[in-house]
């Protein structure tokens, strides 16, 4: 059983998602181009807002060495041997990963960089747990050589030239332990899955899918010119010479766009339940569980915005219109925009698009059937009825929860 959310959300000027270049993301569908927010940019916002909102936050960092050393050093260890130890779980983690693979490779760095090869996804209380494991070893992490300080370019080059390598550190921490702390997991990774290819056993499937969302009609992208003014400069300083120079400290450009967004994800509760669980036939009691979780991402769908260029643009708007259902396969509607929407005659598209998804899931609806659809509902800014997206509720929060005792009578 899935529940879908599809929403349409009018953003205003902003650049929510910047490509390599700084300029907005975009796409071409239906031959037009459109602005798109990628699912990554998206998708993080709202586990930030989940994680907020369970009290369950996570880290997704290279630098688990270092914040096990940090937290050793809170507990009083010395910074070198704190150090150690963290370098020390990057060790263990590595024997871990070549041993699962078996293979050669592993998520050990090259030189003396505290850094891992991967970015690790674990929940927060794991740092503390590594700690721990630590100190269970603190003699025989002390004992322990740091790497030398980084080398020259040239005596790197005079390593490669003789083929030789450096000698691989032991490991004193147990790899098994350090590799059992490393694949703990949480509500939000249980949700949205982790992907790590050097340890696969690690890797978690979600039970989220989450589209990039993309403008409904066709889009273009602004450029603003700016200037900063540099206060002594602009204030009429005069010179030596006696002049007065006016102008500014800085010029440059910067790129905006606008629209209204389709958005949609989609949750398999079946396999949330079971990824919370551990169970791969979860009880009524797991499905309950899975239930509350997604209560709390689905409002976080709706409230949770990528922070790219917010403090300049502070583009914090809700969506206008938020459809759920409760299906046995997902569906996208992303087909109700692939001819973009015209603006109406005074101008917007958040209506015309509105009327737009509730005109195509008609005709789908009709096309394909219903029997896989087991309730929908929508709440929304619309005056005019929009019967093919099932009941009304009056607020979002009415309708989220309407949605979640919904899925509880079908489970």
């Amino acid at each position: 059983m899935h529940i879908d959310i599809h929403a349409l959300q009018t953003v205003p000027y902003s650049n929510l998602n910047r490509d390599a270049l700084g300029s907005p993301k975009n796409c071409l569908y239906g031959g037009k181009l459109r602005t798109r927010v990628s699912s990554q940019s998206w998708k993080r916002a709202i586990r930030l807002k989940l994680e907020e909102q369970l009290g369950e936050p996570t880290i997704r960092t290279r630098r688990i060495a270092e914040a096990v050393r940090d937290e050793l050093q809170q507990r009083g260890w010395d910074s070198e041997t704190a150090r150690k130890a963290g370098r020390a779980v990057l060790v263990s983690a590595d024997g871990a990963a070549k041993r699962s693979s078996k293979k050669e490779g592993g998520i050990m760095p090259d030189g003396g960089t505290d850094q891992s090869k991967v970015l690790f996804w674990i929940p927060n209380g794991a740092i503390n747990d590594l700690a721990d494991l630590c100190e269970r070893y603190r003699e025989e992490i002390a004992a322990t050589d740091l790497p030398p300080e980084e080398e020259t370019e040239q005596q790197n080059n005079k390593k490669k030239s003789a083929n030789s390598k450096p000698p691989k550190p032991d490991i004193v921490v147990p790899s098994e332990e350090v590799d059992s702390l490393l694949r703990k997991r949480s509500a939000s990774i249980n949700l949205l899955g982790r992907m790590l290819a050097e340890i696969p056993e690690h890797n978690v499937d979600g039970a989220t899918q989450f589209a990039h969302a993309f403008t409904t009609h066709e889009s273009t992208t602004d450029f603003d010119f700016f200037t900063a003014v540099d206060d002594r400069v602009g204030n009429g300083v005069q010179e030596e010479s006696g002049s007065t120079e006016t102008g500014t400290g800085h010029l440059a450009t910067a790129e905006f766009t606008s629209g209204v967004f389709y958005r949609y994800s989609s949750v398999n509760v079946t396999d949330l339940a079971s990824n919370l669980s551990g169970k791969s036939q979860p009880t009524p009691e797991d499905t309950d569980q899975a239930l509350s979780v997604l209560d709390t991402y689905l409002r976080a769908f709706c409230n949770a915005m990528p922070s790219g260029k917010r403090r300049t643009t502070a583009a914090s708007t809700p969506p206008e219109l938020v459809y759920l259902t409760v299906r046995r396969n997902p569906l996208s509607l992303a087909g109700a925009f692939e001819k973009p929407v015209t603006a109406e005659r005074d101008g917007g598209y958040a209506e015309t698009s509105r009327v737009r998804l509730n005109t195509y899931t008609d005709r789908l609806y009709r096309f394909l059937g219903t029997d896989e659809l087991l309730w929908h509902g929508h709440a929304g800014l619309n005056d005019s009825p929009l019967n093919a997206l099932g009941e009304r509720d009056e607020s979002l929060h009415d309708l989220i929860t309407n949605g979640i005792n919904q899925a509880g009578d079908h489970a």
